[in-house]
């Protein structure tokens, strides 16, 4: 059976597909693509200005490297910014907007032979516990700080600000999806102050399973010497991965690096063979091909056939089979499957209770 036909056959899935809502971890950055930066009172000309720390903001974004903008090979997309912009405004608190073509950035790195993340990004949950060495604690949380007993002085408030403020601002410089805990009575049931503090990472491991996250990062905060010292643990799997002194910012950092190594592509696309199993149902071939589509990874998707819950695609893919597997697994619409096809190529299955496309 042909795409064509498989494509009218099940037609229908699709507006059920995608009406289809779970909450889920992954998260496609639809703004990757556009930069706010601060701008600069010292700079003869401002848009030219605004547009340089843009594109070198987009560049560690997009490559997944902090040295993207002093790589000699980058040089050309720096020093002429404006022929890659779509947008420039400002918003409300007085900032640059500039927004680039994801088509010609993307085409240029390609042609260079660098690293390109796409929109595509694991979710981050962040546990974090601050002291403010003057004998209070409490955790960051989604809402307001959640105290560890002892009442919040002014000086508290003010550390617990800027550290949440520094994590978001690294976040959204990696282009980094994040999240914070509720802190409600779900969370606080499970989790106290003592275990976040005392590094007890299972019990958080445990309690982050209702957030559907990727990977866990916790953070024990205090003053240091030189500023706010953290102690950082990222958590991905199996896998440990522990920061003993960094700064506030050095987690996210160390989290974006590690996922960029995982998901960036190099090179122009190839063919690659597709298998998916466990598609039993017109909702399950819409979700599936919808998803698919979707991905920024992927240049042409194409049905060859569907045969007793098999589906079959060729697909045109930038990056290696491993990278390609990892990308496409972290939706939760698809996972590996755990025995090779004799289709060749990569094998999938439909995973139980997927994330919609």
């Amino acid at each position: 059976m042909g795409s064509s036909s498989l494509r009218r056959l099940f037609a229908a899935a699709f507006a059920f597909a995608a009406a289809w809502v779970q909450p889920g971890g992954a998260a496609t950055l639809a703004n990757l693509y556009e930069v706010t930066v601060a701008p600069d009172p010292a700079a003869a000309d401002q848009r030219e200005a605004a547009m340089q720390a843009a594109m070198a903001r987009l560049l560690i974004r997009v490559t997944g490297s902090r040295s993207a903008p002093i790589d000699p090979g980058l040089q050309p997309l720096l020093a002429q910014p404006g022929g890659y912009m779509s947008s420039f405004g400002d918003d409300r608190q007085g900032r640059l907007r500039v927004g680039f073509s994801r088509g010609q950035v993307e085409r240029v790195l390609t042609e260079l032979g660098k690293p390109v993340w796409g929109p595509e990004r694991p979710l981050t949950l962040l546990w974090v516990a601050v002291d403010d060495g003057a004998g209070g604690r409490a955790l960051l949380g989604a809402g307001e700080p959640t105290d560890c007993g002892t009442p919040t002085t002014p000086g508290m408030a003010r550390m617990l600000a800027t550290v949440r403020e520094e994590i978001v601002a690294a976040a959204d410089e990696r282009g980094l999806p994040i999240a914070w805990p509720l802190l409600d009575l779900q969370d606080l049931n499970a989790v106290t102050c003592t275990d976040v503090w005392g590094g007890f990472e299972d019990r958080i491991v445990a309690a982050s399973v209702r957030y559907r996250g990727d990977a866990v990062l916790i953070g024990k905060a205090r003053p240091g010497t030189f500023g706010t010292e953290v102690e950082w643990l990222f958590v991905h799997g199996v896998e440990r991965e522990a920061q003993p002194l960094a700064g506030v910012r050095d987690g996210i950092d160390a989290a974006a690096d590690r996922y960029a190594a995982d998901l960036a592509t190099v090179g122009g696309a190839s063919l690659t063979l597709l298998t998916v199993s466990n598609v039993l149902t017109p909702a399950d071939y819409g979700r599936v091909v919808s998803y698919l589509e979707r991905q920024s990874v992927l240049e042409s998707v194409d049905v060859e056939s569907l045969d007793n819950g098999t589906l079959r695609l060729r697909v045109a893919a930038r990056g290696d089979a491993r990278v390609l597997e990892r990308v496409l697994a972290l939706g939760g619409v698809l996972r590996p499957a755990a025995a090779s096809s004799s289709f060749g190529g990569l094998a999938f299955e439909v995973a139980p209770g997927g994330s919609p496309p």
